[in-house]
């Protein structure tokens, strides 16, 4: 099947529409057993489930062009909300095929047909849509009888069912942290640091990250509420060890396990309106200290080159990843702070809506800074912009391309600016190698004048891990 790109995390995902779903969505399931016993009858079903899919994407791709939302951001999302759930059918079915359906291969297509049937319930398309998903919905219910998974299509912004959805966040957590600690401690019996301090020192912040994650799961058991200073906690701890992860070759067991610590992290996040991505931390709870950034820096809202910088900029940085909702791939803001603490903003933001004012009244509100010059550029309105900002986003970001993992987490890694016909590429990336492959998908796209590729790749950061 051929996807439509992906905006956004998987586990989630990630701009105020999926914010909205995940929020929106509940979702309790339990599963008997690591891997599923599949059947000629489960077989078929998941064959009919695939086959109803492309059916369904194909319905829903030629809606989207007759509607309103032809050429829009939330077009964007939604087909990504599709590729999702595409790519986790296709992997349902090739597991189907080799007799090793795992319970997190099946509840992950449930949870992503839920947030699927949240959009298709408040956004009324053609006739034909609405009968694709019906038949895709009815061989979910049949999957998740099949399997013995609890299943029911319930979705409310009630607090009583966010909070069922975080306990199944955190849930999940914790068994995903359990598997990574044991393949985590094999990797490193198995590494050049085995017997070494620095061992003995990444084995503390593992078991200060699973504590957090207990602490977590007690106050939703005792008071169904979670201190964001505990959450902010747990991520922080999170981001040390994922920066160890990034830099040391570890085996692809723990890589593996890993990923999926991580994607369930970013789903916390959202549910519980935490802004949060993985380069970037808090210098109150991170195990690491790092020397401090001189005044006067440009930083991104993707990017935090030190982030022991000065509390204003900790701050500016945070209430803009909070409070811009509609801050999205096809936008770049940086912010610099003078020594005086004067809020510089610059980048390129797309129309509507009025994100350059809204940047400006977030930063005035933040305490200690002093004055805000405002120098983002508001982009023209273009349809031809507009097109190839489409283009360029799924030449990038479709669930085929080596790329694809980073439109995973809370935003997306690579930010694509288009103006007159010619793109900038900016974000950061892991190697220079995906710069490079970015920038030359980017040049495939038919109709660019220029494209200008500004990635950084993720080891120039001057960390000490």
């Amino acid at each position: 099947m051929e996807g439509k790109g992906k905006g956004i995390k998987t586990l989630g995902l990630f701009s105020s529409l999926v914010i909205a779903l995940a929020v929106a969505a509940s979702l309790t399931i339990t599963v008997y057993g690591q891997q599923l016993r599949s059947t000629a009858q489960t077989k078929q079903a998941i064959s009919r489930l695939e086959t109803n899919t492309d059916r369904f994407s194909k319905s829903i791709d030629g809606a989207l062009d007759r509607s309103r939302l032809d050429g829009t951001a939330l077009e964007d999302q939604i087909n990504a909300l599709v590729d999702e759930f595409e790519f986790a059918t296709d992997r349902l079915k090739d597991r189907s095929d080799d007799d090793v359906v795992l319970e997190r291969d099946v509840r992950e297509v449930l949870r992503r047909g839920m947030r699927l049937d949240t959009f298709m319930k408040t956004h009324h398309l053609s006739s034909f849509v609405q009968r694709d998903w019906s038949r895709v919905k009815t061989n979910l219910d049949y999957l998740a009888r099949s399997y013995r998974v609890a299943w029911a299509w319930t979705q409310s912004e009630s607090p009583a069912l966010n909070r069922a959805s975080i306990r199944e966040v955190i849930r999940r957590l914790e068994q995903t942290s359990d598997e990574f600690r044991a393949s985590f401690d094999d990797a490193l019996d198995r590494s050049r640091l085995d017997g070494s301090q620095y061992e003995d020192f990444m084995n503390n912040v593992v078991a200060t990250f699973e504590r957090s994650v207990d602490e977590l799961e007690k106050q939703i058991n005792r008071s169904n509420e979670l201190n964001p200073a505990d959450i902010r906690l747990t991520l922080d701890n999170a981001a040390t060890i994922d920066d160890f992860v990034k830099k040391q070759d570890l085996n692809m067991r723990a890589r593996r396990d890993w990923s999926r610590v991580k994607a369930n992290l970013d789903d916390l996040a959202f549910l519980n309106q935490v802004a949060w991505d993985w380069t970037a931390r808090r210098s109150s709870s991170v195990a690491v200290s790092y020397p401090q950034r001189a005044e006067g820096e440009r930083v991104s809202l993707t990017r935090m080159t030190k982030p022991s910088s000065s509390a204003v900029a900790r701050e500016v940085r945070h209430e803009l990843l909070s409070n811009l909702p509609y801050y999205s791939v096809f936008d770049w803001i940086e912010f610099e702070v003078l020594s005086d603490n004067t809020v510089v903003l610059r980048g390129e933001v797309t129309a509507p809506p009025d994100k350059k004012s809204r940047a400006e009244d977030v930063v005035e509100d933040v305490a200690g800074v002093t004055r805000v010059v405002n120098e983002i550029r508001v982009l023209p309105v273009s349809p031809n912009d507009d097109r190839l900002r489409l283009a360029l986003y799924r030449e990038i970001y479709n669930f085929n391309s080596p790329l694809f993992r980073y439109g995973v987490g809370s935003r997306q890694a690579i930010h694509i600016i288009v103006e007159g016909g010619r793109a900038t590429l900016k974000g950061v990336v892991d190697t220079e190698g995906d710069k490079n492959l970015a920038y030359a998908r980017a040049r495939g796209v038919s109709g660019l004048f220029e494209v200008r590729n500004e990635l950084v790749v993720d080891g120039d950061r001057q960390l000490p891990l």
